[in-house]
């Protein structure tokens, strides 16, 4: 069974499944705006080893992703689908971002404010950058591959992206190592093999 390291938590994964949704079940920091059809790319990640247990960036990712930074290995985890069984770890953008962030607000010993924020401001800038240059072709390359309806509307299933969203909060407020999703409740309509009483008869 493939073992997804995601942001240094270790997560069991399946084939075929993409890395947005083993981090969504475990309610790892990661961003998931769009509901996995690679329109936000607040998924976006570092893929830091096994690499070669995923698939090929898929053409959303190259979309959105310059070929430098696909060459780094940087992916968007709603298209990268695990292929193999080996351990995959990966650092999300997302939370990439927070620890440059906490960096300046409480600097580590032997760093200062000014260079940590000099770390953050050269990352964002990088980011934005890379938008400009890949703009507005992405976003016309991305809806038509994903259809004009689904790009405006993308969350298709609002209580569970809603209830994976607080779970997210809630795990980075308490701390915990995951927060897994609960199972669905399957609705089960009952069937009775006798009719419904009616009226007394007269």
């Amino acid at each position: 069974m493939p073992t997804v390291i995601m942001n240094d938590v270790a997560m069991e994964a399946k084939v075929g499944e993409r890395l947005l949704n083993v981090g969504r079940r475990n309610a790892a920091h990661i961003g998931f705006l769009c509901d996995n059809i690679g329109t936000c790319q607040a998924c976006r990640c570092q893929v830091l080893a096994g690499s070669e247990h995923l698939s090929p960036p898929s053409e959303i990712e190259r979309a959105w992703l310059s070929e430098a930074r696909l060459a780094d290995g940087q992916r968007l985890a709603c298209q990268a689908i695990i292929r193999g069984e080996g351990e995959i770890r990966v650092q999300s953008h997302i939370e990439i971002a927070r620890q440059l962030t906490l960096n300046v607000l409480m600097p580590p010993p032997g760093t200062t404010v000014t260079e940590n924020a000099q770390a953050l401001l050269t990352a964002v800038i990088s980011d934005v950058s890379d938008q400009i240059a890949l703009f507005p072709n992405n976003v016309l390359n991305v809806a038509a591959k994903v259809g004009p309806l689904r790009f405006a509307f993308p969350i298709r299933d609002g209580q569970r992206f809603l209830g994976d969203t607080l779970r997210v909060v809630r795990r980075m407020a308490t701390g915990a190592e995951r927060l897994e999703r609960p199972p669905r409740v399957q609705r089960v309509q009952w069937e009775t093999d006798t009719p419904e009483e009616g009226p007394p008869s007269p």
